[in-house]
């Protein structure tokens, strides 16, 4: 059985915060490798640049959702940016079969991250 990784950044609104969460991805990753492993007995099959991909598209989404929370004080703006950053704060990682959206981080993490497989 195939199960979906859930990694919460929504506590985090300081710059610095969301910048130790973009450098400690590869970390964050291992972290999240060893639990799978320990809880379901098999590895997780995401690709490392995948997976760095998807929390750094996650992440940018949610900075750039915090900003326009605090800057513009416009009601279909304020609406828009709660909603992406609720639905950008929480990532949910999950290997092809059960992630729709794999195919679409798989291609990011070859185009831009493939230091980190």
């Amino acid at each position: 059985m195939h199960k979906v990784v859930s990694l919460d950044f929504t506590p985090y609104h300081k710059k610095e915060d969301l910048l130790k969460l973009y450098r400690s991805s590869p970390y964050l990753i291992g972290l999240v490798r060893a639990h799978y492993l320990s809880t379901y007995n098999t590895q997780l099959k995401i690709g490392n640049a995948s997976f760095v991909a998807e929390i750094w598209g996650h992440l940018v989404a949610y900075k750039i959702s915090l900003w326009l929370k605090q800057h513009i004080k416009i009601g279909l703006i304020q609406k828009l940016a709660k909603f992406t950053a609720f639905r950008s704060g929480v990532i949910d990682c999950g290997e092809a079969k059960v992630d729709t959206n794999r195919w679409f981080w798989d291609i990011l993490g070859w185009m831009f991250f493939q230091k980190y497989n």
